[in-house]
């Protein structure tokens, strides 16, 4: 999943493969052909495939630790490139790791991965079970014995030297993969790669970095995480820093890496492409690298792709995948301007006739990120509107009263699906039995007249008024606002709420903010300031539940400024459950259970309503074969070297 390299020596690997341009004249003339030799057999060069994919914008930088990459709006587009130049270390595939260029993952049931109850004293770096945070250990502070996975068994230190655990998890590299300069890639270059991860001059959050004890070579293959006392993570298999040629990079300083031209426009890497030109505005080509580890597998499928930069607009896009211009429009290519990763309805419109017509081949898959319409359950409203959500009736009712499949077939031209839980459904711990939340205007408007919310008789085309809702005035009308981004795919998707919603007699009034004013942090903005009545928004799902979401601790507030529940849910037994899930061993039955018990909970109370998984789609011309999308790797292109021309 990492970086770059100079430029000098980059150009240097270049220029060794690189057809000359001048005119070579020979050392010595050519003898006369004797006139009754028999002709000369014809030959012919072998052809060369090629494959063009156009992405939506040019990559700022292919360098993985820089800005423009870490917090840019261009990485998916760099990572499109990154996934020709490096394969793995590790793949994500349906919400799983899967290793590469590693032998195995570890696995705590194979004891590669294992954990060791140590000593910790006062002024030694832990986990704080309470913050999820890396702390130094003090009188009074809260800490997790070895063997405690939940807050029940969390103890308070009062000096000594206590017992904790901490995870040990070794790496074992492959030993036929090769840098594209032919250098063997080796268990240093990991480590040199953590160094520079770690380093104060490199932007990146540092999150995994400061839950790590030791990063240490064991042998020539093999290398050693060790976590901080107390962290028990649930991904420990993941924690490979990818590797980075130490050979090339490491007379420089972090630094210096930062604004090299090498690192940010010519990395180097062991997949099944080499970078050779970049023309800036244009085009980035890649030919074939010798020197990949697959190549016995006859990988990869062309001998040169070209990444395409296209300026047009999603139409530009779309005819010049007619043209054959294009043989694939990556995702980048057909969103919208405003929305970023959001698509452009238009352009999905039209690449879904194409389709039926058979002129195109549409790929697509449910993401990993789901759009909700979250309550604001512990709302600071000015004066004057009400909290209308407080009960989990009323919250039913909405959800009950929203055709969420009718969004999928009508915007989303049927290429999405419906979840239920805080969870995609396609993840592996999806709990399959869990209640459909079932569209049924009939039953929501039961639960509303139940909860206390009247509808006129003189007047069944107004909103419902409150008699006898619990914290609500009477007479108060069931109207709210819905905060939302201003692209047409929210606006189409808002339509049709207002819509669903008003035949229950509920009033939804859509409000259109920029992201960059809607995600403000607290307590500036409206969402994670917890001013709004509902918020129509993406969250993405990962390998691991991310219960923290829906957990009381994580409410923005000026002690978490920065929490991601901006509903504001608080359930003491949910909270619970989701604590096994970030304290607990992964591989216990307290670990399961609690994933089943969170989506329960999340069902049963609804602080959220799932409207739909945000699908991947790409188009790409019908003689391209082997395009596998998947729902949370970040790349359409994470199995690039598989892709060929169709027999």
């Amino acid at each position: 999943m990492k970086r770059g390299v100079l430029i000098g020596l980059a150009l240097l690997l270049l220029a060794g493969c690189a057809r000359s341009v001048e005119l070579e004249l020979p050392l010595t003339i050519p003898p006369i052909p004797d006139p009754t030799d028999p002709p000369p057999l014809p030959t012919s060069e072998p052809s060369t495939s090629s494959l063009i994919i156009c992405l939506g914008k040019e990559p700022a930088s292919l360098y993985r630790y820089g800005a423009d990459y870490l917090y840019g709006d261009t990485a998916r587009e760099a990572e499109a490139v990154l996934q020709a130049i490096y394969d793995g270390p590790l793949d994500v595939r349906q919400y799983e790791y899967r290793p590469v260029i590693l032998e195995k993952l570890p696995d705590l049931a194979d004891g590669d991965a294992r954990y060791e109850a140590v000593s910790v004293g006062e002024g030694e770096l832990y986990l704080n079970p309470h913050t999820l945070r890396p702390e130094i250990l003090d009188i009074g502070d809260p800490y997790l014995p070895a063997g405690c996975q939940s807050e029940d068994c969390v103890l308070t230190y009062a000096g000594g030297t206590v017992s904790m655990d901490r995870l040990v998890v070794d790496f074992r590299l492959r030993s036929d993969v090769r840098w594209s300069d032919g250098e063997p890639l080796t268990v240093e270059d990991s480590l040199f790669s953590f160094e520079l991860d770690r380093h104060v001059d490199t932007p990146t959050l540092k999150t995994q970095v400061n839950r790590t004890a030791t990063y240490e070579v064991v042998d020539a293959q093999t290398i050693r995480w060790t976590g901080i006392p107390g962290y028990k993570d649930s991904e420990y298999f993941s924690n490979f820093w990818s590797p980075l040629p130490k050979h090339l990079l490491d007379k420089l300083s972090a630094e210096e890496l930062l604004n090299a031209e090498g690192t940010n426009l010519a990395p180097i890497g062991w997949g099944p492409f080499v970078l050779q030109e970049w023309r800036p505005g244009q085009y980035i080509t890649l030919e074939r690298n010798p020197d990949y580890f697959r190549a016995d597998e006859g990988l990869p499928g062309f001998d040169v792709l070209q990444f395409r930069f296209l300026q047009g607009g999603t139409q530009g896009s779309i005819e010049q995948l007619l043209t054959s211009e294009c043989d694939i429009l990556d995702e980048t290519a057909i969103a919208d301007a405003l929305g970023g990763a959001v698509l452009d309805p238009g352009a999905l419109a039209e690449l879904a006739s194409l389709d039926a017509a058979g002129k195109i081949e549409v790929a697509w898959t449910p993401g990993a990120e789901m759009e909700r319409l979250d309550f604001g359950l512990a709302p600071i409203l000015p004066a004057g509107i009400p909290d209308l959500f407080a009960d989990s009736r009323t919250r039913a009712a909405v959800a009950a009263c929203i055709n969420r499949e009718r969004i999928i077939s009508r915007t989303l031209f049927g290429l999405s699906e419906v979840p239920n839980s805080y969870l995609p459904p396609a993840h592996p711990a999806a709990f399959g039995a869990l209640e459909a939340i079932s569209f049924s205007p009939a039953d929501g408007m039961a639960l509303l007249e139940e909860a206390g919310w009247s509808q006129e008789d003189a007047n069944p085309g107004a909103p419902r008024i409150a008699l006898g809702v619990e914290g609500v005035s009477n007479g108060t009308k069931l109207s709210f606002s819905y905060l939302t981004t201003p692209d047409e795919f929210h606006r189409a998707v808002a339509a049709r709420l207002e819509e669903d919603l008003a035949v229950c007699g509920i009033e939804l009034t859509t409000e259109f903010l920029s992201q960059a004013d809607l995600f403000q942090p607290w307590p500036d903005g409206p969402a994670f300031g917890r001013s709004f009545q509902t918020v129509g928004w993406a969250w993405p799902g990962w390998v691991s539940p991310l219960c923290e979401m829906f957990a009381s601790r994580e409410i923005p507030s000026d002690e978490k400024p920065f929490g991601v529940n901006a509903a504001g849910f608080s359930l003491a037994e949910y909270d619970r459950a989701c604590s096994t899930l970030l304290l607990g061993r992964s591989d216990s039955q307290e670990y399961s259970d609690a994933v089943r018990v969170t989506q329960e909970l999340f069902r049963e109370s609804l602080p959220s309503i799932p409207l739909y998984m945000r699908p991947r789609v790409l188009a790409h011309r019908l003689s391209v074969c082997g395009i596998e999308l998947d729902p949370i790797s970040f790349s359409a292109f994470w199995n690039i070297e598989s892709l060929e021309t169709c027999p």
